[in-house]
Order: structure tokens, then sequence, then C-alpha cells
């Protein structure tokens, strides 16, 4: 499926793909090489919440998913139902209850609390589209940042019926985006020294959907399974982590959390055409390909592409850090224009075991998975190039 991803690269059809955190094309001429690959910031890695509001304009806060109070409301309302329904039919009240507590727990047990889902999508008809956004930012982030996205799913009784997302398993399900990103798959493995730019990668990937509720509604509310899936991804890596960082304490993944926010937030602006027609192509029930066409048209249309430099530059002065924006000007003072957006081939990728995804639990962890969905990938892919040539010949 990589190779695929990159074929279409290569051909400069994907020009979105890869656009960030990986390193230029050599068809894609630099006046002065790059040290190294790209983010929307640069310099130091310390983002103290601070500075994480001065370079996002969102308060941390709103970048904190916060408990909602709707299952505790619900709950309550259904309990003043059954005690109107005991009244006047005259059924005990604790037997209500106990039914009622039954009916919850079969429905966590058995469908990952579907039908609970379903129903707080009948209260609140926003918590749809809120996680069609939600899903965008985990999707374009690891779009942008060159891991081929595999699929998504909006709702857990989608997960369900889709083996990818582990499907009746018996493991919990939700929605959820599924990506590759077979160097940190191989660097998990052993078969590669971690680096800590996979970890940076995973970091913006898993944050993507905080990032994209706060830009859209000012905060957000989902995400916390996100934040705990980052933590316990950190943790795994001590003592192992190698040259990437020694060991994770907890200040050290409050700050790697505040530095993904901050990437994702900055990323999904600078690409936001291409997320709104993401989101507007997930609203109309678009697969994967209609999905990709939708970012890359986009793109095409406001002439977005390869990021060649980062948006600003953090420095470590003051008591919070400085952050110090790079405008324009200055990208063509120095002479960092791109003489062309062409692609060139890129490595292919090897064999990797254990990829790891974005949700609650690994969706791709073996060989055989691999080989199974291979076929089905290729052909979605093919589709993708088809209709990529399509709106070539439109234009």
């Amino acid at each position: 499926m990589t190779k695929l991803y990159r074929l279409l690269r290569e051909q400069g059809r994907l020009n979105v793909f890869g656009a960030i955190g990986r390193l230029p094309p050599s068809s894609i001429s630099m006046a002065s090489p790059l040290e190294g690959t790209v983010y929307p910031t640069s310099g130091s890695k310390i983002i103290t919440p601070k500075l994480l509001e001065t370079i996002t304009n969102i308060e941390m806060i709103n970048l904190t998913p916060q408990p909602t109070n709707l299952l505790f409301y619900g709950g309550g309302a259904l309990a003043i139902l059954e005690g109107i329904l005991s009244l006047y039919l005259g059924i005990n009240f604790n037997l209500l209850v106990v039914i009622t507590l039954l009916l919850f727990l079969m429905d966590q047990v058995l469908v990952s609390g579907a039908v609970s889902e379903t129903a707080l999508r009948m209260v609140q008809p926003e918590m749809t589209r809120r996680i069609i956004k939600h899903e965008a930012g985990h999707f374009l982030c690891a779009y942008v940042l060159g891991c081929p996205v595999e699929g998504v799913v909006l709702s857990t009784w989608a997960a369900l019926n889709d083996g990818r997302f582990g499907g009746r398993s018996g493991s919990a399900v939700s929605a959820g985006t599924s990506y590759y990103d077979l160097d940190l798959s191989e660097q998990i493995a052993g078969t590669k020294p971690l680096t800590r730019e996979s970890i940076d990668r995973y970091s913006i990937i898993v944050m993507g959907g905080i990032a994209a509720e706060a830009v859209e509604y000012g905060r957000a509310d989902g995400g916390a399974g996100d934040e705990e899936a980052l933590v316990r991804f950190l943790r795994s890596l001590n003592p192992r982590s190698g040259n990437a960082v020694s060991v994770w304490t907890p200040e050290l993944i409050r700050n790697q959390a505040r530095w993904g926010a901050t990437q994702s937030v900055l990323l999904l602006k600078e690409y936001k055409p291409c997320y709104d027609a993401l989101v507007d192509a997930l609203e109309r029930g678009g697969d994967l390909g209609q999905c990709i066409v939708a970012i890359e048209d986009a793109a095409k249309r406001e002439g977005l592409g390869f990021l060649r430099s980062p948006m600003g530059k953090v420095l470590e002065e003051g008591e919070y850090g400085k952050w110090i924006p790079i405008t324009e000007e200055e990208l063509s003072s120095n002479g960092d224009m791109p003489i062309n957006n062409g692609f060139s081939s890129l490595p292919t990728e090897g064999q990797t075991n254990g990829v790891p995804t974005y949700g609650e639990d690994p969706i791709t962890s073996t060989e055989e998975f691999l080989k199974k969905y291979q076929d089905v990938m290729e052909k979605k892919l093919a589709t993708i190039d088809d209709q990529l040539e399509e709106m070539d010949s439109k234009k």
C-alpha cells in the first residue's frame, strides 16, 4: 500500500502527501538546502503552556479535553422517567433501575456502547459533525506527514462492521482513523533504532483530533483517549527509546503533548482548504479515494504543496520561551522559493510487523493482516489514481 502512495506521489498526483516532516523530493529545488525535515515550528521543542497560547492563539485549557456531563444529565432524566413510569404503571422502581443498568452493561460489553452512542447522537445532533471534524484532523495530519491512511470510521456501529478496527473481536471499538507509519513500526519492532522524528510524527497525528476541535469549535470536548494513547505510547518506550529521549518523565510527556498539539494546530491552519474539503467529503459519506481526491483538489486550487519552511521559530528565551514568526518576505529574501513542485522517487519500505495506528487497539498487528488487506488497498489506490486522472483531464 505504501508503495502505491509513494508511486502516486512520485508521479506528482499526491502533492500534499508527505508535505511536512519528510525530506523534500530531489525535483524540488531550493536556493539553500534544508537542514533536515521541516515542521510548522522549528527551534526548541520546549513548549510551555503560555508559549502554546502565543503560537496557536488558543488557550491551553481549550486544547485539554473536558469531561462532558451529558451522560450524567441523561442518566438523571432517565431516572425521572422511570420514577414516573413506576408511579403510573405500578412497576417496582428498583426493578426498572436494575433492568436499565443491565441493558447498559450489555450495550457496553456486546457492542462497545453503540446503542448509547446512537441515543446521544439523537439528543445531541451536533455530536456527529464534531466526530467528523475530529477524525478529519487525524486523517489530514497523517496524510500530510506522509503516513498512508487506510480508512476512517465515524461511529461505533461502523467500527464493529469493519475488521480493520477490531470488528466483533470482543475488544472495545469506536470511531477512528487507521494509518500506517512503517518507519515507526520497524523501529518499534527493533529492526531499526528508534528516532525522535518518528515519535514526533506520532505525537502530531494523535493530537490532530484535539487540535481540529479546538480550531473549529474553540475548545476540544473529545480526545481524552488520544491523550491517554500518547501517554501509553511514550511510557512504553522507556527505557528503550535509544537516542530519542532517555526517559520519558511525566513533564516530558506533557511537553511532548503540547508540542504535538502546537504542530497540529499550525498544520491544520496552513492546510485549511484541504481540511474543509476533507470534512465535506466525509459528511457526504465519501470513501478513502474520494477523501484523498478532495484533499488534493483543494490543494491544487489553493496552490498548496510541500512546506518549504517553518512558519516560525521557538527560542528558549525569557520565562515562557519566545515565538518568532517567519514572514513571506523573509522567505523570499532568503531565496528559499521552490522552482517547481514535482516529485521524485522515495525509498521503498521493507517488511514490517506490528504497524502502529491511531486508536485504542493495534489495527494491523501481524504480517498476515497486511497481506490480507494488500489486494483491497491496491484496488482502492488504483481507483484513487483513476479519479485523479479524471480530475486532471477536466482542467
